[in-house]
């Protein structure tokens, strides 16, 4: 049976988890490899991606290089349809390649992404959501606004992701796919598809929820007892297993009939579909 490798990734917006030496990583990338079913290879913090360069160039290296099926990213991947330029999401992947990195990160800041969307149109709520995140929101899925600035923001991340979709250049599913291609995940998501707890796991003093979710997690990905330790003392590197899941389900089934402008985020419904 034919082998096929997945990435996970689950991301950040803060300027701290890019540093080359980071006490506590919390950007972390799972690769999965999928024959008869899914097996966890390996998940490591970025800071110990092979390559040259700061952690977000070995990231962007990583995923051009398309030695894999499709990267499943933990991060909105667009804004709310209203908010997008002229040219859709390639108009906005353009757009944002012209903004100038911030001081503190390898990337824009929040603020000069709400300004470019509130150029395009006024930005009318606190915490406007897209359609995809508005689908998880009602089902009891806590998303963040991408063009919330403030605590907690997602302003930040999408800053961070969307530069990263330029700088790496592959098919972002569902506008195109390919070789190497981008995926749209969401881990609270994918659990709450699952019917696991996709609330109160990723807490240091939570480890017996993530026992949890790891047995729940047995008969759909092949997980070795030291990987297990690994997921249970870090919830990020957990949320990048649960974000390959995205990648592999975009990979099984294509492109949807329909999707919003403004993007989708896949997870893997039952065993193996969108």
């Amino acid at each position: 049976m034919k082998r096929e490798v997945f990435l996970g990734i689950d991301f950040s917006g803060g300027a701290a988890a890019w540093r080359p030496r980071c006490s506590r990583p919390s950007v972390w990338i799972a690769t999965v490899e999928v024959a008869d079913r899914p097996r966890l290879i390996d998940v490591v913090p970025v800071q110990a991606l092979a390559g040259s360069g700061k952690p977000f160039d070995r990231l962007v290296q990583l995923l051009r290089s398309g030695d894999h099926v499709a990267a499943g990213i933990d991060a909105p991947f667009s804004l709310p349809a209203r908010h997008l330029p002229p040219g859709g999401h390639r108009g906005l992947l353009s757009t944002v390649a012209t903004l100038p990195d911030a001081p503190d990160r390898p990337f824009p800041s929040g603020a000069s992404l709400v300004a470019l969307a509130a150029a395009v149109a006024p930005i009318e709520t606190a915490k406007p959501l897209r359609t995809t995140e508005r689908h998880w929101s009602s089902r009891g899925v806590n998303t963040r606004s991408t063009l919330w600035n403030g605590p907690r923001g997602g302003a930040p991340f999408t800053a961070a992701c969307l530069t990263l979709l330029t700088r790496v250049g592959r098919p972002c599913w569902p506008w195109a796919i390919g070789s190497g291609m981008l995926v749209e995940s969401f881990p609270a998501a994918q659990l709450r598809a699952w019917c696991l707890s996709h609330t109160g796991y990723a807490g240091r003093d939570q480890r017996a929820a993530r026992r949890i979710i790891l047995d729940g997690l047995t008969h759909r990905i092949g997980i070795s007892h030291a990987q297990t330790g690994l997921l249970l003392d870090h919830p990020d590197a957990l949320d990048a297993v649960l974000a390959a899941f995205g990648a592999i389900a975009a990979s099984t089934n294509g492109p949807p009939a329909v999707a919003p402008p403004d993007g989708l985020i896949s997870v893997m419904d039952g065993l193996m579909a969108v």
